[in-house]
């Protein structure tokens, strides 16, 4: 069921980078599926400016809260830094119909930057199953590691290999520099991918000379979020057709999707 609603903010604090931690009290989104996602409203002053809600991946459920891990980029979500502790505040969720397949017996999960929130909450529900993973988290630099905190502290530090371009912390190097060597240690390996689009090419690459299945958990610009306004489209090139982000997705199989 998605709700459209609002919810108390019990924290909304600035993590590392350009990066927030945004903290809601939502009980009725604690069932919410791995890889789903939702609209927030980033601001209730203006009515047209900024118009549009804001599309983040569902990070974590922990009790009765849901975790937003965000960037700050443009005036909406600039907005959404001026929330409060104890504010209330619109959301419209969860969101997507396609999520991460579970059929595979071991997960290499990549995530690059604030995409990382992509695969976290999927993370949590393959550690709680005794499910074989492990977790790529990667960014230019170490500032850039805004959930290594959540990682640490939620028993995950052994199951992430942390890679930095600048090898200011974790392994020098992009994530796919082990990836092929990750992928022949285990049988019946699949690749979960979210993060910006030339990483998830690259990605990719390895997965298609591997002949590796990947699912990629796509990224765009949402005015909707239930596929009305088709602005997040994508090629399915098997159907030679056009998929949304939003209604299709978010979770595509990387072998079919034109990035």
């Amino acid at each position: 069921m998605i709700y459209d609603r609002k919810y108390k903010i019990v924290e909304n604090r600035y993590i590392s980078g350009i990066t927030w931690l945004l903290r809601v009290k939502a009980p009725e989104l604690k069932d919410a599926p791995a890889g789903s996602f939702a609209m927030v409203r980033s601001s209730e002053d203006y009515l047209y400016d900024p118009m549009m809600r804001r599309a983040f991946a569902i990070a974590d459920i922990q009790d009765d809260d849901i975790l937003i891990f965000y960037d700050v980029y443009g005036k909406g979500t600039k907005a959404l830094t001026e929330k409060k502790e104890g504010e209330e505040i619109s959301i419209l969720a969860p969101l997507g119909r396609n999520f991460f397949p579970e059929n595979f017996d071991h997960y290499l999960l990549v995530g690059g930057g604030v995409g990382f929130a992509g695969l976290s909450l999927f993370m949590r529900r393959l550690k709680e199953k005794g499910r074989s993973f492990k977790a790529i988290y990667g960014v230019r630099r170490k500032e850039q590691l805004s959930m290594l905190d959540w990682i640490e502290e939620n028993g995950f530090k052994d199951d992430v290999i942390v890679y930095t371009e600048d090898g200011s912390y974790g392994i020098k190097g992009l994530v796919t520099k082990d990836l092929e060597d990750l992928i022949k240690e285990k049988k019946n390996t699949a690749l979960m991918v979210c993060g910006p689009k030339g990483m998830m090419k690259a990605v990719m690459e390895v997965a298609k000379k591997t002949e590796t299945p990947a699912y990629l958990s796509l990224e765009s610009k949402m005015a909707c979020g239930f596929g009305i306004c088709i602005g997040c489209v994508v090629k399915d090139t098997e159907s030679n057709s056009y998929v949304r982000v939003c209604y299709e997705g978010p979770v595509f199989d990387g072998h079919k999707i034109q990035l």
